[in-house]
């Protein structure tokens, strides 16, 4: 009977350490996929910006920023859609052909996502800070299929 009892304890606790250890694996899959394509758009974003002639957008627009290529054309980052996305407008591309980021994820709000800081000729920038929370698009109710990662980064244009 003691015997039965503590085998009946040990299959327990296995059984339990098993769904945990499978949790954990479900968990980290998720979360490297939200931070994989928020790594992406950040990068993208980044190196555009970075490299842009100017900020064509309004400064005060904070759901989109409009961007001079070094070879004259534009591009405009934008927090779009349903569910919300990250995309770069060319051209006459629409906010669901030009996403930056998977169907697997979407943003969590735009407000806020670019904040522009004017620089001053010749002696600083313009600035951008961009920021950002994704999430899991396809979430289930179960904590280990949820994920969420906050994105921040500040750029400063090279040409100005």
């Amino acid at each position: 009977m003691v015997s039965i009892g503590i085998l009946g304890l040990i299959a327990t606790m296995g059984t339990n350490l098993l769904f945990s250890i499978l949790g954990g694996s479900a968990k980290a899959k998720v979360l490297q996929s939200v931070k994989q394509n928020g790594g992406y758009a950040m990068s993208v974003m980044e190196t555009m910006i970075r490299n842009a002639r100017k900020i064509e957008s309004d400064p005060t627009a904070t759901d989109y920023l409009t961007i001079l290529n070094p070879d004259g054309g534009t591009t405009t980052f934008r927090c779009c859609g349903s569910p919300l996305l990250i995309a770069s407008e060319s051209g006459s591309l629409s906010c669901e052909n030009a996403r930056l980021t998977g169907s697997e994820v979407k943003v969590f709000s735009c407000t806020d996502f670019f904040t522009v800081t004017a620089g001053v000729a010749g002696v600083r920038p313009d600035m951008v800070l961009i920021q950002f929370k994704l999430i899991q698009s396809a979430a289930g109710s179960r904590p280990e299929q949820q994920a969420s990662v906050d994105f921040r980064s500040t750029i400063g244009l090279r040409n100005y």
